[in-house]
């Protein structure tokens, strides 16, 4: 067993979407597969190197869960797993999919031909994002260390595109951790008013679980916690 970044996404509200609405489920969970089929295969500079990396990343989906890992540990593979990852974040929400996930670093084992997946990596980036109360991505030590230390890799405007922050968890605490800046990665693809309301950002998810006000307190945190992070991030 080697070691490999991997990380794992999933939507959020699937189960009770499938039993609400499985019409709707099947569109959101094709617009995923979309979004990892268009994001996931990018090719990425490295600003510092102008060096081009490729197909560095593979990911196996499984209903509203994604898998993603890196073909080895190096720089290279840290880089890709969180920009493409970091992409693939970027146009669920564009799909009004929204997810969370994390990366970890770690023993990782797979086969693809019997669809076997398992390491503590796996269940570190598992933990990583089930345990998170927003939408957004949480970096695992070594992943955030390798990634802080190449600031100049992939930072046009010399911005952290890794940040931290106390992240809300499910069982009422928050922990500091490093997190992906996905508000400055993609400000551009925002042109609505600062500071965002929940109410704004949710409007797009409405479709798929009710009004803001009908959502449960837990689940309603989600996106309030999202929107505290886009307001503390975007400039």
């Amino acid at each position: 067993m080697n070691n490999h970044f991997v990380a794992h996404f999933d939507m959020l509200g699937m189960s009770s979407l499938i039993r609400r609405n499985p019409e709707l489920a099947w569109q959101k969970l094709s617009d995923l597969s979309t979004a990892k089929q268009e994001r996931l295969s990018l090719d990425i500079e490295r600003l510092d190197t102008g060096e081009y990396i490729q197909d560095q990343v593979r990911a196996f989906t499984f209903s509203d869960t994604i898998i993603a890992f890196s073909k080895s540990d190096t720089d290279n593979d840290a880089l890709a797993i969180v920009l493409l990852t970091n992409e693939l974040f970027a146009s669920s929400l564009h799909y009004c999919v929204p997810l969370r996930g994390g990366i970890a670093h770690g023993q990782f084992a797979f086969n693809f031909d019997l669809n076997l997946f398992s390491g503590p990596a796996l269940l570190d980036a598992y933990e990583l994002g089930e345990s998170s109360q927003w939408l957004g991505i949480s970096l695992g030590r070594r992943v955030a260390e390798t990634i802080t230390k190449l600031p100049n890799a992939f930072s046009p405007r010399g911005k952290a595109t890794v940040v931290e922050w106390e992240v809300p968890c499910k069982d009422g605490h928050s922990e500091n951790r490093l997190v992906v800046n996905w508000p400055e990665s993609h400000r551009k693809n925002y042109m609505g008013p600062i500071p965002l309301r929940v109410e704004t950002f949710y409007q797009p998810f409405e479709d798929l679980y009710g009004p803001l006000s009908h959502l449960e307190l837990s689940v309603r945190s989600k996106y309030e916690n999202t929107v505290d992070f886009f307001n503390a991030h975007f400039e």
